[in-house]
């Protein structure tokens, strides 16, 4: 089921993971973005893709186009098509080379695997993970002002009063990550969604693996 967000912007939100696909209409077809397609790079996909399929449609389904993309160039600012401006904030954030898109006149911010309502910021394993994170976030607090809606990769969209409180309670999580402290975080503990409960563990792990660079880089110093 696709969800109106915007003018010619539509969400659809999966059961897993409550996933957010969003398409952006343009003149002669739509952009998508975000549709969870990377089983390409697996050896063997196309088998089991096909084992997945409805039987009424699996001989439709043409699957030598299944999740094909093209990537963009590299320092590429803007996606070229024949829809509404779609401008690339790349950061380093969540994962090297990750990004969010800005519909910029229909006020809508797609960001990728950041400013989730049930998710706290997931960390790669890079040298600095903390101040990669918050440079991302830093990035998309300067558009923060002209977003009327923001789609976060997972979880409910969000309005514009609420796009710097979720920037906000992101960069806490991190402050308290990186200074040792337990975060005081409504996406953890007790007051967590029923069903929810195992983002305690992600953030159990990333807590440890903090600590224990941190304990490096003291006795490395």
């Amino acid at each position: 089921m696709l969800t109106p967000v915007a003018d010619g912007v539509l969400v659809h939100q999966s059961e897993l993971l409550r996933n957010n696909t969003v398409v952006v209409q343009g003149e002669a077809g739509v952009l998508v973005v975000d549709p969870g397609l990377t089983v390409r790079s697996e050896e063997g996909w196309k088998a089991r893709v096909a084992e997945g399929l409805p039987p009424e449609i699996a001989e439709e389904t043409p699957l030598g186009l299944f999740g094909l993309v093209v990537g963009l160039p590299a320092g590429a600012e803007l996606i070229l098509w024949d829809g509404p401006e779609v401008r690339v904030i790349e950061h380093p954030a969540h994962a090297p080379g990750h990004a969010a898109l800005l519909v910029e006149d229909r006020g809508v911010l797609v960001a990728g695997d950041m400013l989730s309502d049930l998710f706290v910021p997931m960390l790669d394993d890079t040298e600095h993970p903390v101040e990669d994170y918050l440079t991302g976030l830093r990035l998309l607090e300067k558009v923060a002002d002209g977003v009327e809606v923001l789609v976060p990769g997972h979880g409910s969209v969000a309005m514009a009063d609420q796009v710097r409180v979720r920037i906000g309670q992101d960069r806490e999580y991190l402050h308290a990550l990186r200074d040792g402290r337990a975060p005081d975080d409504p996406r953890l503990g007790s007051s967590v969604e029923p069903g929810w409960e195992w983002v305690d563990g992600i953030h159990e792990g990333q807590a440890a693996r903090i600590a224990r660079r941190c304990e490096r880089d003291a006795t490395e110093g």
